[in-house]
């Protein structure tokens, strides 16, 4: 029997398993394509000989997969960007109280910034017919590297441009720069007749720019696009109302529909005193999102202009959507919202699997007998797919508050009939100069990307009172008034007493900045650096943002015109939720908790709780080791029943009561005793002596 002979394994040399770890990684981060990292990998086996890795414990990550392809990717921040505004955010005074203006929405950074309208989102270029897959994928990519390349010129003509008196630096403005993103949005477009727009209550012209709305409204294929009010139970109703007006006006066209919603409904579950947020909208919400489809619908049936004027044309033309649905059975159809049951339908139509079987080529299309398709459009977090849970009344897509989480398109039918079916595209950052800040804020992007934290915070502090929310204790350090302010001398007394009051009225007023509100929040948290032992400004920057976009503290911009109230800013004052409690971090990790967890899923007794962990390895938040360590040695009692004092970070042991402390303190009060009578009792003998 013939033996198998095996090829002899090369060493794997250090530079050439260093080489491939820095490409790995900078595969991750966007930096290389999969074919540039290809190519790099095929060079280095070339130079060094080829080399069979293992797995990883992990299982590795497979460059070609679906996810790393449509993960997305932005530009990274420069180092003069971040030093800056860093120091700027120590010596920017902010303003206090907050100012009614504090509480619009500054509509200049959509309309001042960009007035030309040069920014706008790709559009997929022609093909012809007979075009191969690879000849249409390489037109597409030489369009859209041109797009970038006009892009990036115009933010960096923006940035340039900044003026001399400006005091805070243009930062730049994330927006998606993936192609196989930018075409999951081409392809929900194209396939479906009734486009759904969602936009955060929150700040609805945020998530609307001026590119999206000239791409939404120069679809050449006949549209009717509904406009979505999500989470409108975080905001307050007058500013929803005023909100939906300005919606419609911004939108500029005449018949557009507005509808609000929300999508979740807090329910107690075992009687645990936690709650959980569970897809749900209400009836009310419901009829009035049905009627608006069915308005859409009957308007598609309708011939166009171009038809009406020619009876030639109009005897030849036929509705491109099929002519009945039974809207009825879809709003008194009830669902009943089972968890197991979501759990398994979820893990079937999950990673951009369909429920829709391919036709056959035998097949002809005919539309009057296909489902009416409508898709669901938006930026990351705006509950696209919470939505869609709460529609179908089951969980049929994953959702996280970790933005992007949906990867694919993924279709699925409403109703039993089976005569409408839902696309859910997803969310991408469509490009605009608004700014970094208010993105994140926002949480159209991922906390755990922004570096330029200390940026993001002095944002949110001059539309919101951190210190007031937080109750960060104020303290007054040398650089907040004129140190030789009081010892000048004026011959005129009235001079020097008006002096002297304006001096104790400086003092008084409390000149509050960013930096300062990092460091009050990282010592009522125990954020400490493991070296150096000072407040860990970055993670407490990291949780403060993570409560803003994750709605655990209320926020919402009014429209323009609406003022809010004097010294609160967007800030929605909640009595029913205190984040002033010091509980400890619980364990979250997204991939192992159950499949109910939405966008704005929170505990409103655990509002305190600062997420500050990565979460960019696949939406994962674990804690740290350490973090762990605590949390055990503060739900078990130390041996010897020894106390630790609540000190927080690294120096929690240093509060430990030993009983040889406690022993030695006894013995030197007994000696503080024994001096305190010896000085007694000389003190009368000298008092007699004196009278003698």
């Amino acid at each position: 029997m013939a033996t198998m002979h095996v090829p002899r394994r090369k060493a794997q040399s250090g530079k050439h398993k260093r080489q491939k770890l820095l490409d790995k990684r900078a595969l991750k981060r966007g930096e290389l394509t999969i074919e540039e990292h290809s190519n790099g990998l095929y060079q280095l086996n070339e130079k060094y000989g080829r080399v069979r890795t293992l797995p990883s414990k992990s299982g590795g990550v497979n460059p070609n997969s679906s996810s790393i392809k449509l993960k997305s990717r932005f530009y990274g921040l420069s180092s003069d960007y971040l030093d800056k505004t860093r120091n700027l955010s120590f010596e920017y005074i902010l303003e206090r109280p907050l100012s009614f203006e504090s509480s619009i929405f500054p509509l200049e950074i959509l309309t001042e910034r960009d007035i030309e309208g040069k920014l706008e989102c790709p559009i997929r270029p022609k093909f012809k017919i007979g075009q191969t897959k690879k000849e249409v994928e390489r037109n597409e990519e030489g369009y859209f590297k041109k797009w970038l390349i006009n892009t990036n010129e115009i933010m960096r003509e923006y940035i340039d441009s900044q003026e001399e008196d400006e005091i805070w630096p243009r930062g730049p403005t994330w927006y998606e720069t993936n192609l196989e993103v930018w075409r999951q949005l081409w392809r929900v477009t194209e396939s479906s007749n009734i486009l759904l727009l969602l936009l955060d209550s929150r700040c609805p012209l945020l998530h609307c720019p001026p590119s999206l709305r000239s791409y939404l409204q120069n679809l050449k294929s006949q549209k009717e696009i509904i406009l979505i009010l999500t989470k409108s139970d975080l905001v307050d109703p007058a500013a929803l109302e005023g909100w939906r007006d300005w919606v419609r006006s911004w939108w500029g066209q005449e018949g557009v529909q507005v509808v609000s919603v929300r999508a979740y409904n807090v329910e107690l579950l075992n009687g645990s005193g936690k709650v959980r947020h569970r897809p749900d909208i209400p009836q009310d919400s419901l009829e009035e999102l049905i009627i608006a489809l069915q308005t859409a619908h009957d308007r598609l049936l309708q011939p166009p202009e171009w038809a009406k004027s020619n009876p030639e044309k109009l005897k030849d033309w036929k509705p491109s959507v099929r002519a009945s649905v039974d809207w009825s059975s879809l709003i008194h159809e009830e669902y009943p919202f089972d968890i197991a049951t979501s759990q398994a339908n979820q893990e079937n139509t999950s990673d951009g699997q369909t429920e829709i079987d391919a036709p056959s080529s035998s097949t002809v299309r005919d539309p009057a007998q296909e489902p009416l398709t409508i898709g669901l459009i938006g930026q990351p977090n705006v509950g696209k797919s919470s939505l869609l849970n709460a529609l179908l009344g089951e969980q049929k897509v994953k959702a996280s508050r970790t933005p992007g989480k949906t990867k694919h398109f993924q279709t699925m039918f409403w109703g039993s009939k089976k005569e409408v079916r839902f696309v859910d595209c997803p969310g991408l950052v469509c490009p605009s100069l608004v700014g970094l800040e208010i993105q994140a804020l926002a949480a159209t992007i991922p906390i755990s990307q922004i570096a330029s934290l200390p940026a993001c915070i002095t944002f949110c502090a001059q539309h919101l009172p951190l210190e007031t929310i937080f109750k960060i204790p104020y303290e007054v350090v040398e650089g907040d008034f004129d140190p030789y302010a009081g010892k000048r001398t004026y011959r005129d007394s009235k001079l020097a007493e008006a002096e002297r009051m304006k001096v104790e009225e400086e003092k008084k007023k409390e000149k509050w900045t960013a930096g300062k509100i990092m460091e009050g929040r990282a010592h009522d948290r125990g954020y400490l650096t493991a070296q150096s032992g000072r407040p860990d400004i970055n993670r407490a920057a990291n949780g403060i943002m993570r409560l803003l976009a994750d709605g655990k503290i209320k926020w919402g911009f009014n429209p323009p015109g609406m003022k809010g109230k004097e010294g609160k800013g967007i800030w929605l004052e909640n009595d029913n939720t205190s984040i002033y409690e010091d509980e400890k971090v619980e364990e979250h990790n997204e991939d192992h908790e159950d499949n109910t967890i939405s966008e704005d899923e929170f505990d409103d007794n655990d509002v305190s709780e600062d997420l500050s962990q990565d979460d960019q390895e696949e939406d994962e938040h674990e804690l740290s080791e350490d973090e762990e360590e605590e949390e055990e040695g503060q739900e078990k009692p130390m041996k010897n029943d020894k106390i630790v004092s609540k000190v927080g970070g690294f120096f929690d042991a240093l509060g430990i009561d030993d009983d040889d402390d406690n022993d030695d303190d006894e013995e030197e009060e007994e000696e503080d005793e024994k001096e305190k009578e010896e000085k007694e009792k000389d003190e009368v003998k000298f008092s007699d002596e004196n009278k003698k």
